[in-house]
């Protein structure tokens, strides 16, 4: 076992300042650094920094303002990125609504027969009743005092988060994921499984005001074999918008991402993304 280190020393922003030059980070503006310091946190700062050096030295061409701009389009990127997943999102919640209820009703989501695992259906179905009871929203207060608590999924599913409808798609009864698989999206349940799995932690990402750019991700996007991208970089996020979107939604949301590619063409890298010179002919 190894000894851990001691805490590193709290720096003022003069001082972490002073830690950019040292370390070779051309500053072409301290008043204007500094003020960035105040409103972006150094750690945070950093990380867009790290296509900038080799271990703790900057390259000759690295500077405070590349480093701002590189944050400033990630930060465009994320908010593109939301507005996406929560077209998915939405629509998602009307599907397994709709076709669930379908077969087994307003209520058929509190029975674990309808479910492929027991055991997690009924963790599920405790987030639920938590959600629910924990809820000021009208709709819910509404069903509350008229029907005895007793929430429809079609009114519940309005309190599911992006990570809680993948997790209901997920122990849902294989026959049924296939259904609503291959009538909405075309692909097999394990596909979409995926996909929806990948989406949560962008979505996550984005709203936690995370770092894309230049980012591996802990996860892998399931791809068809003959689809030459990087499954850990946002290359293959865009790949599942592309599958998941009406192609209008996706031109638009393509369209957006290249303007804004190339606003910030002078400092970004479309490798650190994953887009090498071929995304296009699977993407596009």
């Amino acid at each position: 076992m190894t000894t851990p280190q001691p805490i590193k020393v709290f720096n003022t922003h003069s001082e972490q300042l002073e830690k950019f030059k040292k370390r070779g980070l051309f500053i072409e503006d301290e008043p204007l650094a500094l003020k960035t310091l105040t409103r972006i946190n150094y750690y945070r700062l950093t990380g867009y920094m790290l296509s900038m050096k080799d271990g703790d030295k900057f390259y000759e061409d690295a500077s405070f303002n590349k480093a701002l701009r590189h944050y400033e389009f990630d930060t465009k990127l994320r908010r593109l990125l939301l507005k996406a997943t929560e077209y998915i999102e939405i629509v998602l919640r009307s599907q397994l609504a709709y076709k669930f209820s379908e077969k087994y009703d307003g209520l058929g989501y509190k029975d674990s027969k309808n479910f492929y695992d027991e055991e997690k259906h009924k963790k599920f179905l405790d987030i639920i009743e938590r959600k629910i009871t924990e809820s000021k929203e009208l709709f819910v207060l509404h069903h509350k005092n008229t029907y005895d608590n007793q929430l429809p999924l079609w009114v519940a599913i309005e309190l599911f988060s992006m990570g809680m409808l993948s997790k209901f798609f997920k122990n849902m009864i294989t026959s049924d994921k296939r259904e609503l698989s291959l009538n909405y999206y075309g692909v097999n349940h394990s596909y979409l499984g995926n996909w929806l799995y990948c989406l949560t932690n962008i979505r996550n990402i984005s709203a936690h005001y995370s770092r894309l750019y230049n980012k591996n991700f802990h996860f892998s996007v399931k791809l068809y074999k003959e689809v030459k991208l990087n499954r850990k970089k946002l290359v293959s996020v865009f790949y599942i918008l592309k599958k998941m979107l009406p192609l209008d939604e996706w031109r638009r949301f393509l369209d957006s991402f290249l303007v804004l590619t190339e606003e910030y063409g002078d400092v970004i890298e479309m490798h650190h993304m994953g887009f090498y010179d071929n995304w296009k002919e699977y993407i596009n």
